[in-house]
């Protein structure tokens, strides 16, 4: 119950965009988790489904940052990265299914991506990149400032720099869909 309450919550301010309250260095970890899972799994359709040179390069730097986040937060979380892999990917149907890392909103996202090719997929894809770390950013002024773990405060501050760096070229290539 408490786990599907946070889940809850978590969609809660992420659709909203709101911050209720300094997360807890778990929270923290998990919601980051979160949103390195959808930028992973996003990124990796965007392999597949772009025809644009621009937005390969920008998913591959996707995949490679956020699985680097995503290693650091593991330590501590209780989870692995086969657990990781195991809930970002598709299931036998082709269909993405929410769990505690991919909320339904964020699965629906991900096969609404798969099903698209070409322009609309790159202007689709871009646009979930540019909102999605608008929302890390967020998060992680928010756990740098205030956040109770210190050493994960500090990771948080120095992670931010590369967030901001990814949001701005994913609005540079988003204005250029």
């Amino acid at each position: 119950m408490k786990c599907k309450m946070a889940d809850v919550a978590l969609a809660l301010a992420v659709s909203t965009g709101a911050v209720l309250a300094t997360p807890g260095a778990d929270d923290f970890r998990h919601k980051a988790m979160t949103s390195d899972a959808f930028e992973i799994a996003s990124s990796k359709i965007a392999l597949g489904q772009s025809e644009n040179a621009k937005v390969k390069a920008f998913a591959k730097l996707m995949i490679h940052d956020h699985s680097l986040t995503t290693k650091h937060l593991l330590i501590g979380s209780g989870m692995s990265q086969a657990d990781i892999d195991a809930k970002i990917a598709p299931g036998p149907d082709g269909k993405h299914k929410a769990n505690n890392l991919v909320d339904q909103s964020h699965a629906d996202s991900l096969d609404k991506l798969g099903s698209e090719k070409g322009k609309d997929f790159d202007s689709d894809y871009m646009s979930s990149q540019v909102s999605g770390h608008k929302d890390a950013v967020s998060l992680f002024e928010d756990y740098a400032k205030s956040g109770d773990e210190r050493s994960l405060r500090l990771w948080a501050r120095n992670t931010l720099k590369k967030i901001k760096m990814h949001l701005a070229k994913a609005e540079a290539l988003d204005k250029g869909m």
